[in-house]
């Protein structure tokens, strides 16, 4: 049966429901409390589940991400540089650095989806690729290699783009004059959007050279610094310069290897000839500097000096032999644009017997390679007997001739 209160009963229920709920009790606080404080100690073990998951994963992606391995490819003074992760897959994005002779970045960039960053350098010398696997990186992967030639630096593809222009130029005239042969027209500028493209991509999209300032004459160079630290060629007799007293004699550094015995090694000059310490020593002592490489001008003028008094080392019975960790064919390449040293110029690739000496100790963390100049005068005993290293040179060549000839027992007081 259907009730109908009308307006008077509906009245009259609102009024009774108002007075059953008038006498309930309020709910209480804590209930409500409660619940906030167990909902904010559920959302706030999933927040810090959460921090913690992504920590562990960004951790995880990181390490994933610096499991990398690279190679250089050089054609000409293109360079190319591929880097994938250890299980085979490209690394996209990867930062990349190029160095040269260790000194200054000339160029930088992300690897395109394939893991490839490409450039061009136009100077021939020795470079670094550098790759980083975030900006954070501590421990880069650095590849080194010489480039023996150069790239030109690019120009500009006028000759396409006139020709481009032209055909856009032309289509339009005939579209103006009327001329209704819309194969043509359409043909003529599709050439042009095409050549046009092609200038586009071939100066602005395609690899840019690394462009480094031209570099001073290396040769001329290293004889400005000698002028400049007033290192000239020894003009007086062997017996008188040994019997000099007024000149200071440097005395020697100290040394890990000093008064112990000298690491042998065996490496090969410019000519691929080999060349062993030991075997030289048996003939008699060795100056045994160890230098940057012929990007160095400062080395070259240490060279230089060497070379300019070689008659008074071999008058001892001496032999002077530069290692660096030049390629023997960039050596080669560098000493027949410049001329020949009077003494074996030796290849030390990846600077293996420089860090046996101390001279050199690779790179740490965000800590660069640490290589230094050294210089070392070996007893025909094989043991070290004096050295100086540091960043620059040591060109004093009157205290090696002293040092030698007190070990040959040539020194005017021993007679």
């Amino acid at each position: 049966m259907r009730m109908n209160h009308g307006k008077h009963g509906r009245l009259r229920l609102a009024f009774a429901w108002g007075r059953a709920n008038a006498k309930r009790k309020p709910l209480s606080p804590c209930p409500l409390w409660f619940i906030f404080f167990a909902g904010f100690r559920r959302s706030a073990s999933i927040f810090i589940v959460g921090v913690v998951l992504l920590a562990v994963s960004s951790s995880t992606a990181q390490a994933v991400e610096r499991d990398l391995e690279g190679t250089v490819k050089i054609s000409g003074g293109e360079v190319e540089v591929v880097v994938r992760h250890k299980d085979g897959r490209p690394a996209a994005g990867v930062q990349v650095r190029l160095v040269y002779a260790r000194q200054s970045t000339i160029a930088a960039a992300g690897t395109d989806s394939l893991g490839r960053w490409v450039s061009v350098v136009t100077r021939p010398g020795p470079y670094e690729a550098i790759i980083e696997a975030d900006a954070e990186d501590d421990n880069p992967l650095r590849l080194p290699f010489t480039a023996m030639d150069a790239g030109a630096a690019r120009p500009f593809p006028w000759s396409g783009s006139l020709l481009g222009v032209a055909c856009l130029v032309g289509a339009s005239l005939l579209c103006y004059v009327g001329v209704r042969k819309p194969v043509g027209i359409g043909l003529l500028s599709a050439a042009g959007i095409g050549l046009l493209a092609w200038g586009s991509w071939a100066y602005w999209l395609k690899p840019m050279p690394a462009v480094l300032p031209p570099g001073p004459d290396v040769a001329t160079s290293a004889r400005e610094y000698l002028r400049r630290h007033d290192v000239k060629p020894l003009s007086e007799p062997l017996e008188r310069l040994l019997a000099d007293t007024s000149k200071e004699r440097v005395k020697t550094q100290s040394h890990p290897l000093l008064r112990k015995s000298a690491p042998d090694f065996e490496l090969h000059d410019h000519k691929r000839k080999n060349f062993r310490l030991h075997g030289r020593l048996a003939k008699g002592p060795v100056v045994l500097v160890f230098y940057y490489g012929y990007h160095c001008n400062h080395c070259v003028g240490q060279l230089f000096a060497l070379h300019d008094d070689i008659a008074k080392f071999r008058e001892l019975g001496a032999e002077v032999i530069a290692v660096s960790a030049d390629p023997s064919e960039w050596t080669r390449a560098r000493l027949k644009q410049y001329g020949e040293f009077a003494f074996p110029v030796l290849s030390d690739p990846g600077n293996k017997v420089a860090e046996a000496y101390g001279m050199f100790q690779s790179a740490s963390g965000k800590t660069p390679d640490d290589l230094r100049h050294g210089t070392f005068v070996i007893g025909r005993e094989g043991v070290v007997h004096w050295t100086q290293y540091g960043y620059e040179p040591f060109t004093g060549n009157p205290t090696l001739l002293f040092e030698l000839a007190k070990l040959e027992g040539r020194l005017p007081s021993a007679k």
